[in-house]
């Protein structure tokens, strides 16, 4: 389904602003989820984006595909680097913003090579503060993103019951999302940015720590990758943490549930609970104005105040200091619910609030949602 063309226009002019109130005269767009996102289709591109005057949309491949599924008018095929310099100077580009965040430093030196009299800052938290804000459009794709976790959620319980290991549950459910639409491939934004299905993590593996900054990991199926599903057989009083984002039309739902194999392990269930109760109260802090953080610091007294302060978002140092984050095109978009982040929640914001307790030697469980930031209280998109 192509991206409506009031919908593009409507980020453009949201990006324009946001240049032109920055004194910046141009961006030069190359990041696939940017590209996207500003363009409706993923290509091998440049996209410039002038503060004002229409994008021009630099095609080395497909530019048949650029035209037809793309919403920008100026679409052109791009031969050579070369082509840069004229194009910026016929635009009177003097500012040029790029995506340092991701940016990889040889190409950084090429534009430095190429345009030596231009200066470049950095546009990355410009444009992540734009893509922050989700239309209703962007928010009915996550929708149906939601649905697909909630098809593998109905499937897990009898899933763990049969199963001999979480990768079984894990690819099993995988599976049911793929038959009702899921798009396979999901993005992670960053340097060594790896991203899959989620995990299903079960008994002691789930407390593996992390080598990313997540507050689970698990073993994975080796040490080349290093977290997921390592293949634990599952036995009676495991928890089994069900971690799965689904993916429609690029965009994402990340959702998190807690089963159990056969009679409970008394303290995971307790933990559980808390988790459930801590996810309950940050619903109330889910509104226009609130800073970000403070949904982090408020679980963590929550979690605290039960007993399980040492335990709150991974063990040891681990411990991530986040409880959620925004999602989108990327599973890790602004706002981050992080500590530091002070930045206040808005309207429109696309967030997943995850409150996981990690015990070392034992399991891990928690409990995630995605909402919608609400003037009214946040809209929840996951349910099962």
């Amino acid at each position: 389904m192509a991206v409506p063309a009031y919908e593009i226009a409507r980020r453009l002019t949201a990006f324009r602003a946001a240049l032109s109130e920055a004194a910046i005269d141009a961006a030069l767009i190359v990041e696939a989820s940017d590209l996207v996102y500003l363009t409706g289709v993923m290509t091998d591109a440049h996209l410039i984006v002038p503060a004002s005057g229409e994008p021009i949309y630099l095609v080395r491949r497909n530019l048949e595909r650029a035209s037809e599924d793309g919403r920008i008018a100026d679409v052109r095929p791009f031969g050579s680097f070369k082509e840069l310099p004229p194009l910026f100077a016929e635009l009177g580009t003097l500012r040029l913003g790029l995506e340092l965040d991701v940016l990889p430093a040889a190409r950084y030196l090429r534009y430095q090579a190429l345009l030596p009299t231009l200066e470049f800052v950095d546009v990355s938290n410009l444009l992540a503060g734009v893509r922050a804000v989700k239309s209703e459009w962007e928010i009915d794709q996550s929708r149906i993103a939601a649905q697909q976790v909630k098809a593998a959620f109905a499937l897990a319980p009898e899933t763990v019951a049969t199963q001999r290991t979480d990768r079984d549950v894990q690819v099993a459910l995988e599976h049911a999302m793929r038959l009702v639409g899921h798009q396979g491939p999901l993005r992670f934004r960053g340097l060594n940015g790896q991203m899959f299905y989620g995990a299903v993590l079960a008994g002691p593996d789930a407390a593996v720590a992390p080598w990313a900054d997540t507050p689970l990991g698990g073993p994975g199926p080796n040490p080349a990758v290093g977290k997921g599903p390592g293949g634990w057989e599952l036995r009676d009083g495991d928890a089994i943490s069900v971690d799965l984002v689904g993916g429609w039309e690029g965009y994402l739902a990340d959702a998190t549930r807690t089963f159990f194999r056969g009679t409970p392990n008394p303290m995971l269930a307790e933990a559980l609970a808390v988790c459930e109760m801590i996810l309950t109260d940050l619903e109330t802090l889910m509104v226009p104005g609130i800073p970000a953080e403070q949904l982090y610091l408020r679980g963590l007294e929550l979690a605290t105040a039960a007993g399980f302060g040492e335990h709150w978002m991974g063990h040891g140092s681990s411990r991530v200091k986040f409880v959620g984050h925004g999602i989108g095109l990327e599973i890790n978009e602004r706002p981050f619910l992080a500590q530091g982040f002070a930045e206040p929640l808005v309207a429109g914001n696309l967030i997943a609030v995850e409150p996981k307790l990690v015990f070392p030697g034992v399991g891990a469980v928690g409990i995630e949602n995605s909402y919608v930031v609400r003037e009214g209280g946040p809209e929840r998109l996951t349910t099962s």
